[in-house]
């Protein structure tokens, strides 16, 4: 009966640990998906950046930056000041900060805000980077005018935008929804000629698998973009 009693109180001491734990992880999943790809897409999302040139003194935007799923990986990476994140809700940031005192990052000043306009009002400086992973496609041709609006007045001129796009093959149909948001398919066209509006010229990069996400997941044939500003103007 001793061994008995003193294995349950192990096993009381370690589900105290580990279930919390759990807890907080299907929590921070459900607010990005898919469920149980966390570390890999943090990891993705910071070698992407790191492949086209983020360094850490670079001044970062992460638009659409949700509980900070990459957002922890940029403040780690980043000097003190760099990482900009911002979100449509509001429960999210707030789980962001959290997120942020749970990983004892606050020495990094990251400024984490909730807005509508993509930080086109909110935010007063230039970024050497603006991230928008997996929202494009969660926007309305409307939307993606306002967003290319938005990136044009912060992006440095030497600075770089990346995103990606639904690809093909994929999953999406007329009624597919995530978290209540709809989903919208985009041309490359489109994508240039909305960039060619305000200056910015638009590159495809390829398939996001190829810079590290999860083949198991379906949008690994997501398109990814690169985004410049014309240097001359647009003629």
């Amino acid at each position: 009966m001793k061994n008995k009693s003193f294995l349950n109180r192990k096993i009381y001491a370690i589900e105290r640990r580990i279930i919390p734990k759990v807890k907080l992880q299907h929590k921070l999943d459900s607010m990005v998906g898919p469920f149980g790809y966390w570390d890999q897409l943090q990891q993705y999302q910071l070698s992407l950046l790191k492949t086209f040139g983020l360094q850490p003194h670079h001044q970062l935007l992460d638009i659409g930056c949700g509980p900070l799923q990459g957002g922890l990986a940029f403040i780690r990476y980043l000097n003190p000041n760099c990482y900009v994140g911002i979100d449509l809700q509001e429960r999210v940031i707030e789980e962001a900060y959290l997120q942020v005192v749970r990983e004892q990052l606050t020495k990094k000043n990251p400024v984490l805000a909730v807005g509508e306009d993509f930080g086109k009002y909110y935010f007063r400086r230039k970024f050497d980077y603006i991230w928008a992973s997996q929202l494009l496609y969660h926007l309305d041709e409307n939307k993606v005018d306002s967003l290319f609006e938005a990136v044009s007045g912060m992006l440095n001129q030497t600075g770089i935008f990346l995103f990606d796009i639904i690809g093909y093959p994929n999953e999406v149909k007329k009624t597919s929804k995530w978290n209540g948001f709809n989903f919208h398919l985009h041309s490359e066209d489109f994508i240039k000629k909305t960039g060619m509006k305000y200056e910015l010229m638009a590159e495809s990069a390829g398939t996001i698998e190829r810079y590290g996400y999860p083949c198991r997941i379906p949008l690994k044939t997501n398109i990814l973009f690169k985004i410049s500003k014309l240097k001359n103007g647009p003629y």
